[in-house]
């Protein structure tokens, strides 16, 4: 998703995140995550202007009470989500509901 979507309220469906020059930022327990709608609810703190180490944006979203920072990169809106085929659907394992 483009960083200009990154606003508190919208909502997105969460993405893993890939590898980058720092590293993935990400742990195993944010695996159950993916795929999901949630909302966006601030922009985390991180190492400069809420970007972690990669220099990738992250955010805070309402589902996991702010534990883990996302990066904007591998979300998509959840308004998209109609304009994807089935197979897109399953490789980012968008889950209905």
């Amino acid at each position: 998703m483009d960083e200009s979507y990154a606003e508190v309220g919208t909502e997105v469906i969460l993405g893993k995140h890939v590898m980058r020059r720092r590293g993935k930022n990400w742990t195993e327990a944010m695996d159950v995550y993916v795929g999901v709608k949630v909302k966006i609810t601030g922009l985390s703190r991180g190492f400069a202007e809420h970007r972690d180490l990669s220099g990738c944006l992250c955010c805070k979203v309402d589902l996991d009470h702010g534990e883990h920072d996302w990066r904007v990169e591998s979300m998509i809106l959840a308004s998209d989500v109609p304009l994807l085929t089935p197979e897109q659907r399953a490789k980012l394992r968008i889950q209905d509901g």
